[in-house]
């Protein structure tokens, strides 16, 4: 064990016993409908860092919050920017977090950010970030040649995405992942599908003003965002899941785009920006044979967001 990995600990342990920790209201937990066929919750940007135990504490209380539950999810997903630097010991941080409530969840999801992988050496991360999926209870990951792969779950195809090299701030999808991404989809044949990925499309979710209104591309997926949203438009019922931009329950969250849906999630570490800002927010998917209906959530305080916030609800009729 690291000493870098025992401070981590240590501040983390300390700030919990503080009395400043987040405490989820556990009167209120999420409750899964006997009707859906399928329910899993959905969060952005951990961003767990060597010197943060504020981002651990957020993080401990959304797993909190749903391990309150009277059921397990079907399945927690994260997506992207586990760590703030891509070092083992911030994974390390994140899988111990996880393994301590491994009970709330069935399966366990994730794709990587560009905080993951953009200061180490592509291939070595790619190892490290697999190693760190497969510590964790459920924990479903890709082979160690590539990020994307596909996992089924309950009859219902999630598509995980993940940049083909290091970049900074966007994603390079290559040809080969895109060709991948459609042939995926289309097997499908017009049932639902969610893909992952750490970030948006350009021009979607309030891009470029949930960017800090810079660039026309900047806080998307970068120069392949038309290629890859070309492939998303030959098909239907595609949900498109993805974090990154730290922006809370807003306007902005979800759109629909006809062939395809986006959803935007907030962050359950790092400040969510815009008007609401609470910690460690995200949402809960519930799929039904006719429809999904996300609901927002403040995993940190146990409760849901106030129906009155745009987005706070949405539902999704299924085209057949």
């Amino acid at each position: 064990m690291s000493k870098r990995y025992e401070r981590m600990v240590r501040d983390f342990q300390l700030l919990c016993e503080s009395g400043k920790a987040l405490e989820p209201d556990i009167h209120a937990p999420i409750l899964i409908d006997p009707q859906a066929e399928l329910t899993f919750a959905v969060w952005g940007d951990p961003q767990i860092a060597c010197w943060s135990a504020l981002r651990s504490m957020r993080f401990d209380s959304a797993c909190r919050d749903i391990a309150n539950m009277q059921k397990p999810l079907d399945a927690l997903i994260l997506a992207g920017d586990i760590t703030e630097t891509g070092h083992a010991d911030e994974f390390r941080m994140v899988s111990e977090i996880l393994n301590t409530y491994g009970e709330s969840f069935r399966h366990f999801l994730c794709v990587p950010g560009n905080h993951d992988v953009r200061l180490r050496s592509y291939l070595k991360q790619l190892s490290v970030f697999n190693e760190f999926v497969r510590s964790i209870p459920g924990g479903i990951a890709g082979d160690d040649s590539r990020y994307f792969h596909a996992v089924r779950m309950r009859g219902y195809k999630f598509i995980l995405m993940g940049s083909d090299r290091s970049t900074f701030e966007g994603a390079y999808i290559s040809p080969r992942q895109l060709r991948w991404v459609d042939e995926q989809i289309a097997s499908e044949n017009g049932k639902p599908v969610f893909v992952v990925n750490h970030q948006t499309l350009k021009g979607l979710n309030g891009l470029p003003l949930t960017w800090l209104g810079k660039g026309d591309w900047r806080g998307s997926v970068g120069w392949e965002s038309d290629r890859l949203r070309a492939v998303f438009e030959k098909h239907r019922n595609v949900i498109f899941l993805s974090g990154h931009l730290h922006y809370g329950t807003s306007v902005y969250a979800y759109e629909d785009c006809g062939a395809f849906k986006s959803l935007s999630v907030p962050t359950v570490g790092v400040v969510n920006h815009g008007d609401v800002t609470d910690d460690a927010q995200g949402y809960v998917l519930s799929v039904y044979k006719d429809r999904i209906v996300a609901r927002a959530r403040i995993f940190g305080q146990g409760k849901y967001v106030d129906e009155t916030v745009p987005n706070a609800r949405i539902e999704i009729l299924i085209e057949k």
